[in-house]
């Protein structure tokens, strides 16, 4: 909310709660300029990004950061990583940008070399063949839809996978358990990662 206020001039406290959880930043910039009655022209967008990408870099250096990796994400990318047959991509509602400030920080960056973002579609459900599509054309590899997992601790993630075709491994990290994960149909739903061997070869097996 602190570009909400340095670039609309309003409180965050004016403004009505956000549902973030599996969101697209595209979606969310549209309905605080809907919500803050400010119009939407290409200029204000461009000013509203900078902003929030500049209070955004200055949190993620703050002392008092407290984001970290949830438990065994780092050796589930590395043994991914480590497979020739396996390719990781992006597939986040972030801004690109914001993106890889985020995996910078958190010193995982080096694993994806491209996806799908929240400044290429507001709409969560149309970023998957944009991420399939560029991870093809970098690989120079025609993945399919059913070469594809989508990891996510969203229903929305799950519903992302669904459109373009692809399975979804849910996970349930975030706010959502594997009950309220479960009837949204993912391929598989684990409780966590701390089974990255077992995850891992689930996913190496999975084609």
């Amino acid at each position: 909310m602190d570009a909400v206020e340095e670039v609309f001039g309003i409180s965050r406290h004016e403004m009505p709660p956000l549902d973030l959880a599996g969101a697209t930043d595209g979606g969310v910039v549209r309905k605080l300029f809907s919500d803050a009655r400010v119009e939407m022209t290409p200029d204000k967008v461009e000013a509203y990004h900078a902003s929030y990408l500049g209070h955004l870099q200055r949190r993620l250096q703050d002392t008092a950061f407290a984001g970290h990796l949830l438990p065994a994400v780092q050796p589930l990318l590395d043994t991914l990583a480590a497979e020739p047959q396996v390719h990781l991509g992006l597939l986040t509602g972030n801004l690109r940008r914001g993106a890889f400030m985020k995996l910078q920080r958190l010193g995982i960056h080096t694993h994806f070399d491209d996806g799908a973002f929240g400044d290429d579609a507001e709409d969560r459900n149309h970023l998957g063949p944009i991420a399939i599509q560029r991870l093809s054309d970098l690989r120079r590899v025609p993945f399919a839809p059913e070469d594809v997992i989508v990891i996510g601790d969203t229903p929305k993630d799950i519903a992302c996978a669904h459109a373009c075709g692809a399975r979804a491994l849910a996970v349930a990290t975030g706010a959502f358990s594997s009950d309220q994960l479960g009837p949204h149909s993912p391929w598989r739903c684990v409780p966590s990662f701390a089974d990255h061997h077992g995850i891992a070869r689930l996913l190496m097996e999975a084609f």
